[in-house]
């Protein structure tokens, strides 16, 4: 029942935002400002994001090899690809569950490790665009968004910080996750014994990355969403009527964020919205802005949606 309230929910979020969009926007000249991008801009974009979800990729298989040597960067990015896939067109965070029991066998892993490993890359992200957000709210002097401006700068560093320091030092995580077995175990005795061997594993993955061992996973993360800016920022290059394309720089930041909120798989309507808002902010129009955000979600979203169903079929398929 609370999965379809959450659909609803996304679906209501998802056409109110989409509305707003079309309420300012004329749909004729949308498509002509689309039409119009530089294509060459665009293919620079998309082998910039390709660096990107490699890299992505790579920095997931640094944390499961910790315990598991055969999960190699190659073993892990069609499993890496196809989550993506299936995140971008089925409900319920659906790749992240295929993720976590699909490769195991593949990867040499547990359920436990890679839900773990899962739950450090969120952190990360999430670290990583608060940073990214902070810089953008200083960078171009933001005072129009509740709560941000440059109290909000320094606020959204600390709390990246915080998260850093978190990771580096995972004993909290592990008294949170004892804490919640001993909950699920008063409550359902089997399930906690059964989960116990799996919490094992994410704990002991926790603590091979924790302490220095964690500060290339920071690098890494820096590095691969400063590569997802600089796709925005191609895009905004390609189209014409965009005046200030660094803007895109805090678009990365403020429409990635503003995923979680809920709406459709692919984040329909929620990226858009954001991405026009922060273009608008650095002084772009809106017409411009629009057709910025939707060339942008496409590019994002088309080639590993394509790349990772793609290659999860196959590799269905063989015996």
């Amino acid at each position: 029942m609370k999965r379809h309230i959450r659909t609803i929910i996304g679906l209501i979020v998802a056409i109110v935002l989409i509305g707003l969009i079309f309420q300012k926007t004329d749909g004729i000249q949308l498509i002509a400002a689309m039409k119009s991008s530089n294509p060459l801009w665009l293919l620079a974009g998309l082998i910039v994001f390709s660096l990107g979800l490699a890299g992505r990729a790579a920095r997931w298989s640094s944390m499961l090899r910790a315990n598991s040597p055969k999960a190699t960067p190659r073993a892990c990015l069609q499993p890496f690809l196809s989550s993506l896939a299936l995140n971008n067109i089925l409900p319920f965070r659906a790749g992240d569950l295929a993720r976590t029991f699909a490769f195991n066998k593949e990867l040499g892993t547990g359920p436990g490790q890679v839900l773990a490993s899962i739950f450090v890359e969120r952190l990360l992200d999430l670290a990583s665009l608060l940073l990214f957000l902070a810089l953008g709210l200083w960078a171009f002097d933001i005072h129009s968004l509740p709560t941000f401006g440059k109290i909000g700068a320094g606020g959204a560093a600390l709390i990246a910080l915080l998260i850093f320091v978190l990771l580096a030092f995972p004993r909290f995580l592990q008294i949170l996750i004892d804490a919640c077995l001993r909950l699920i175990h008063k409550l359902a005795p089997s399930s906690g014994n059964h989960l116990a061997d799996e919490a094992a594993d994410a704990i002991k993955l926790l603590a091979a990355l924790g302490g220095k061992r964690i500060l290339p996973l920071i690098a890494v993360s820096l590095i691969v969403w400063g590569l997802e800016g600089l796709t925005l920022w191609c895009v905004a290059q390609s189209v014409p009527g965009i005046i200030n394309s660094a803007g895109a720089w805090f678009a990365l930041p403020l429409a990635t964020l503003a995923t979680l909120i809920p709406s459709t798989p692919g984040y329909v309507g929620t990226f858009d919205y954001f991405a026009i808002l922060a273009m608008k902010l650095t002084n772009n129009d809106g017409l411009s802005a629009a057709a910025f955000a939707l060339i942008a979600h496409l590019l994002i979203w088309l080639p590993p949606t394509l790349a990772g169903g793609i290659w999860l079929l196959i590799s269905r398929k063989k015996p």
